[in-house]
């Protein structure tokens, strides 16, 4: 798909009033994202690298949350040659909860069933069932499991 016509999407998506509308434009886009995976209003995905991005089943996006799979520095850093991050795949395994705010940056994995609090900026892998808060995001709280979804899992 060509850039312009992703970017379009993007801002559609970005914009769209209905989560399933803009799940179906992110994907059209190049984006792995699972079944039943809610994406709130203003959620920026890095569109130069839109195959690095996976979402898994049952994920849940907050609004205005940013995922980043690249940076790529002011031009003066690129020049000089003192900066430069290439693409980094960003995953979001099955039922993570990513809240209103939060960052999500370059090769980072957000376990299953994870909760990314509001706002924190999350540079490293959150454990599967695990609370992360703060900037840099740092672990909180391991979450319990009840007994009868550990069984059956």
């Amino acid at each position: 798909m060509g850039k312009t016509i992703g970017r379009l999407l993007r801002i559609l998506a970005w914009l769209s009033p209905a989560y399933q509308f803009r799940a179906s434009l992110y994907r059209k886009c190049g984006m792995k994202i699972g079944r039943n995976v809610y994406i709130g209003f203003l959620v920026m995905m890095d569109g130069e690298y839109p195959e690095y991005i996976e979402i898994e089943d049952e994920a849940s996006i907050g609004p205005g949350v940013s995922i980043m799979v690249h940076s790529g520095a002011s031009p003066l850093h690129r020049r000089l040659k003192i900066y430069h991050q290439g693409p980094e795949k960003v995953t979001i395994k099955r039922g993570a909860w990513v809240a209103t705010g939060a960052v999500i940056l370059p090769g980072v994995t957000i376990g299953e069933g994870a909760i990314v609090a509001a706002g924190s900026v999350v540079s490293r892998d959150v454990p599967p069932y695990t609370m992360v808060a703060g900037n840099p995001a740092r672990v909180i709280q391991k979450l319990e499991i009840p007994e009868e979804i550990e069984s059956s899992a």
